[in-house]
């Protein structure tokens, strides 16, 4: 969500909030991912496979950014353990 919530974006989250909080946890769950997919589902009509996979890769398992070979990273995790 960016910037911040309108009142009724607020009420309108709090009703639905008093609706759904008495369902059971799979339920609940279910309509996280439900909500969660036709969010990414927006973004993702927006953009060619390329750019969204790279957006997704960066956005949820970040990037290192240096200049180490993945082997001097292992070695490094290595002497720190």
């Amino acid at each position: 969500m960016a910037g911040t919530m309108t009142n009724i974006e607020n009420n309108t989250i709090r009703m639905y909030w008093n609706a759904l909080r008495s369902m059971s946890k799979n339920i609940r769950l279910g309509l996280a991912v439900k909500l969660t997919n036709s969010v990414l589902e927006e973004e993702r009509k927006e953009m060619s496979d390329e750019a969204y996979t790279e957006e997704m890769l960066n956005k949820f398992f970040g990037k290192w950014e240096g200049n180490e070979t993945a082997d001097e990273l292992m070695g490094i995790i290595r002497q720190s353990s």
